[in-house]
């Protein structure tokens, strides 16, 4: 499969081609994966397809074909956005030692948990993602595009689990380096765009624009694409979010031209009922909650969904958060912007120098 790590930036496509499709058998019996997927593919959509797979597992006649049974529905789940159970069956199937199955998908055991921890990351379980590259047989022995792709998602794993851009600076003095060691040439691309996008350096974005000009990672730089609508990019402490100390504060460009006066920031709608609001200081009456809003924020400590709230402010949008836990029992505050009644929130936001992406109830 190629860049793997693709995936975070945009919506993949299945790593392999589909296969003629036969007609599924009323036989119940032991089948191999190619039948399994060719009776999946003749499902109306790729949830039936997902749930023919899920509830047939177990007609796999024996290790191999499990094992790519496995690896071909998790590529389902995690295209469907389902990355908690994408990476479970990433790692059931990187856990039996088994060849590929005839005109399967191929991927070795260290790939499939590669795979696992990218599907981890997209879901925010960064332990979980942690532990499947700990696991994954990964070594010096090992093909340099595997061992780029494992150090990547470590490095990724550690900038979402930093508390401030403080302490995220040695993960992106690794990143640095990464870019100028040839033997991690295959995730190069990957590693400017983290660069550009953490350090807000027009430099980097610069060399991504030269070298890779027709990679997506380029068209977000450049301002022609947005990031995949996914809350993993939010946990990465940007430097545009915080002062030269490491603490929250004014944006670079907001640096750059003369502050403008802190405005009060208005009294929030509720998102939902664990939606709290950052201050009470408006009068005017609170709108009423919207079923679609734009997503600009994922964080850890409420001062920095403060802070943001507060710059957006600055720029007349009426911001707030509301709290989610995740399965790992932590709780994270998520800062939105409701829809506006034209549709056009989103696209005002990133005018206004803010990435976002939406959300629906």
């Amino acid at each position: 499969m190629k860049k793997i790590l693709r995936f975070l930036l945009i919506v993949v496509l299945l790593s392999s081609p589909r296969m003629p499709l036969h007609a599924a058998s009323a036989d119940e019996g032991e089948k191999s994966a190619l039948t399994l997927r060719a009776n999946a593919l003749q499902k109306e959509n790729v949830r039936e397809s997902l749930k023919y797979l899920t509830s047939h597992l177990h007609l796999a006649k024996n290790d191999i074909e499990k094992r790519s049974v496995l690896y071909y529905t998790a590529c389902l789940q995690e295209t469907l956005g389902q990355f908690v159970a994408a990476a479970s069956s990433y790692a059931q199937a990187a856990a039996i030692e088994a060849d590929n199955a005839q005109g399967m998908p191929a991927a070795s055991n260290a790939e499939l948990y590669l795979y696992a921890a990218r599907s981890s990351l997209e879901a925010c379980d960064f332990q979980g993602a942690d532990s499947y590259l700990d696991t994954a047989p990964v070594n010096s022995s090992t093909d340099e595009r595997l061992i780029a792709q494992k150090r990547l998602l470590s490095a990724w794993s550690a900038l979402c689990k930093a508390g401030d851009y403080k302490e995220a600076k040695g993960v992106v003095a690794n990143l640095e380096e990464f870019e100028q060691n040839p033997s991690l040439k295959d995730i190069r691309c990957e590693v400017l765009f983290t660069l550009w996008y953490i350090t807000d350096d027009s430099k980097w974005s610069e060399m991504l624009t030269k070298d890779y000009p027709h990679s997506p990672e380029a068209s977000i730089a450049g301002g022609n694409g947005v990031v995949m609508a996914m809350p993993f990019w939010y946990f990465m402490p940007r430097a545009a979010l915080y002062d030269n100390d490491g603490t929250p504060g004014t944006s670079v460009a907001e640096k750059q031209e003369s502050s403008p006066a802190q405005a009060k920031v208005p009294e929030p709608a509720p998102a939902s009922k664990q939606a709290a609001p950052i201050s009470n200081t408006a009068s005017r009456e609170s709108p009423k909650p919207s079923s679609v809003r734009e997503q600009i924020g994922f964080f850890r400590e409420k001062e920095n969904a403060q802070k943001l709230i507060e710059r957006a402010a600055t720029s007349g949008f009426s911001a707030y958060y509301y709290t989610e836990t995740r399965p790992s029992g932590i709780e994270y505050y998520v800062v939105v912007v409701d829809e506006d009644e034209g549709g056009s929130m989103g696209k005002k936001l990133r005018n206004a120098g803010f990435d976002c992406y939406p959300i629906k109830d």
